[in-house]
């Protein structure tokens, strides 16, 4: 049974401002379900609010516009199972509301900006992940998202975007380099006339100790379905592997996956679900192939890391009932 270690399961999304991490992450609690997964975004540690930051003309990606010593401190302790009293920030005004409590679930979920930034963070992760869309969706993202939830003009949004860049380069994106996992979402050649999310081609660079599982029945069966390679993987000497995956992915391909990727992980099954790939956008329900295939791979790291656990734990009670023994 997957997510039943002693301890909560970490995971850690971080991208820059726009690059997808609310969207990946709701899309995790949909999957893996509401009843195992808490959902924190490092917003809610900003130390000023967006008149704050306007007086004192810093932006929301500089670390000292952020608590990271109370987010450490909180990310320790929900690991240990313990319940936090966190503050919220409400991005729909710019302004801090009543802190609430929060207590850990099977999978704690934190995503933001800088959970990779000091070493005290990253000790806490079992699984990280860095979203780095390419920088046109990026801005694309940005701007849908702020205009339609939080009252920007798309000028203004552009703006921020270039009053956020040296910080941006300085504080976040250096991150990626620490990360387990870093998506990369790619806009196809048409992406200009079609501007279509649902055909975007995703590269997937996978550093986490556990290997990626062999998917050669399911690649002959891409190959075989739309005569070309769809997906493709490179197996790295260094140990990192490279999982490329393309927009056009078709139906029939994307299920021969899922049934091999559902193949190593048998006892997490009951998870299978029907929402793999489905995203909102705007106030429309869209499916992607190529994020169905990304979240499974995402869950797949979930379930691996939790049976590790595991047994790493049984590994200790032994080990401490035979110390106790003697």
């Amino acid at each position: 049974m997957p997510f039943s270690a002693g301890r909560p399961i970490m995971l850690c999304l971080v991208g820059d401002s726009g690059a997808g991490k609310s969207t990946l992450s709701r899309g995790c609690v949909e999957i893996l379900g509401r009843e195992r997964v808490v959902d924190v975004c490092m917003d809610d540690y900003h130390s000023l609010d967006r008149v704050g930051r306007s007086a004192r003309n810093i932006t929301a990606l500089h670390p000292d516009c952020n608590h990271l010593d109370l987010l450490a401190q909180h990310v320790r302790l929900l690991r240990n199972g313990e319940t936090i009293f966190k503050p919220v920030y409400d991005h729909s005004d710019g302004t801090f509301s009543k802190p609430e409590f929060v207590t850990p679930k099977p999978i704690v979920l934190i995503h933001g900006l800088h959970g990779l930034l000091t070493a005290e963070l990253r000790r806490h992760w079992d699984v990280s992940v860095f979203l780095d869309p390419h920088p046109t969706l990026r801005v694309d993202w940005k701007i849908k998202r702020d205009t339609g939830r939080r009252g920007y003009t798309s000028e203004q949004v552009v703006q921020e975007l270039e009053h956020r860049r040296h910080d941006s380069e300085a504080y976040v994106e250096p991150q990626k380099e620490k990360a387990d996992i870093v998506i990369s979402f790619l806009p196809p050649s048409d992406y200009g006339q079609a501007r279509d999310d649902t055909k975007l081609d995703v590269r997937i660079l996978l550093r986490h100790p556990i290997p990626l599982p062999d998917l050669e029945d399911a690649l002959a069966v891409v190959r075989g379905k739309n005569g070309n390679g769809e997906l493709r993987i490179q197996r790295g000497s260094d140990g990192v592997d490279s999982l490329e995956i393309s927009g056009k992915l078709s139906d029939d391909a994307t299920r021969a996956i899922e049934n091999r990727m559902w193949d190593h992980m048998a006892a997490a099954r009951h998870l299978r679900s029907g929402r793999l790939g489905v995203f909102q956008d705007g106030k429309i329900e869209r499916r992607s192939n190529a994020l169905a295939v990304t979240q499974l791979v995402l869950t797949y790291y979930l379930v691996k890391t939790s049976a590790l656990i595991v047994k790493q734990e049984q590994l200790h009670a032994e080990a401490a009932a035979a110390a106790g023994s003697r």
